[in-house]
C-alpha cells in the first residue's frame, strides 16, 4: 500500500511539474489541470487506504465445526465495539482454550478444535480497539495456514489470555511473536 501511495506522489510530482513548464499560468486550463489531477491524487489514495483497512476480514473456509460444551473451557477473546467495523479486522468466533487444544466456537455454538502444537504463530497485530489490542493466531490445519484475530479479554479478575499465551509458550516457544507485557497488551 505505501509503495503504491509513493508512486502515485511521484507521478503527481512529475505531472504537476510537466504542467508548470508546458502551459501558461495566467490561463483557466492550467488551475482546472492543477484542481483535476489534485483530485485524482486524492481519490487514489484513499482508494488504496480503503482497500488496505475497510475490507472484510477474510473467512477461514476450510473449518470443520462440530458440537462442544465449551463451559468447562477457559475463554480468550472478547468483542470490542466499534461501530461494526470490528467485523472488519477481528474473526466473528470466540475462542477457548484448554490443556492440549485450542477453540474456535461459532455463533451457533459449535466447535472447531485445533491442537495447541499446530499453531504456528501468535502475535499483536497493529490494531487497537478501545485500548484493546487485537491478536492473532495462525494454525496450520492440514497444510492450510489458518488466521484468526481477536481481541483479548485479559483484565485484573480474569487472566485467561496469559494463562494461555504462557501454555503456548511452555508447549511451542517458537509460534510467539510478541512479548507479553501488562503496559503493551
Amino acid at each position: 500500500m505505501v509503495k503504491k501511495i509513493i508512486l502515485f506522489v511521484l507521478i503527481y510530482a512529475a505531472l504537476i511539474t510537466i504542467i508548470t513548464l508546458t502551459v501558461p499560468q495566467d490561463s483557466n486550463t492550467y488551475l482546472i489541470v492543477i484542481t483535476v489531477s489534485g483530485l485524482l491524487l486524492g481519490v487514489l489514495v484513499m482508494r488504496e487506504v480503503y482497500k488496505k483497512y475497510f475490507t472484510a476480514f477474510p473467512k477461514n473456509q476450510n473449518i470443520v465445526y462440530g458440537s462442544s460444551n465449551h463451559e468447562s473451557l477457559n475463554k480468550i477473546s472478547q468483542r470490542p465495539f466499534l461501530f461494526g467495523l470490528e467485523k472488519k479486522i477481528i474473526s466473528e468466533d470466540d475462542f477457548y482454550f484448554d490443556d492440549q487444544f485450542f477453540y474456535a466456537i461459532n455463533k451457533n455454538n459449535q466447535a472447531a478444535k485445533f491442537s495447541l502444537t499446530d499453531i504456528t504463530e501468535l502475535g499483536k497485530t497493529s490494531y487497537q480497539i478501545n485500548n484493546s489490542r487485537i491478536w492473532q493466531v495462525k494454525i496450520n490445519n492440514h497444510g492450510e495456514e489458518l488466521l484468526f484475530k481477536f481481541a483479548h479479554n485479559y483484565s485484573v479478575w480474569n487472566r485467561n489470555f496469559l494463562l494461555f499465551y504462557d501454555k503456548l509458550k511452555e508447549i511451542n516457544p517458537s509460534a510467539i511473536r510478541s512479548e507479553w507485557n501488562s503496559w503493551s497488551m
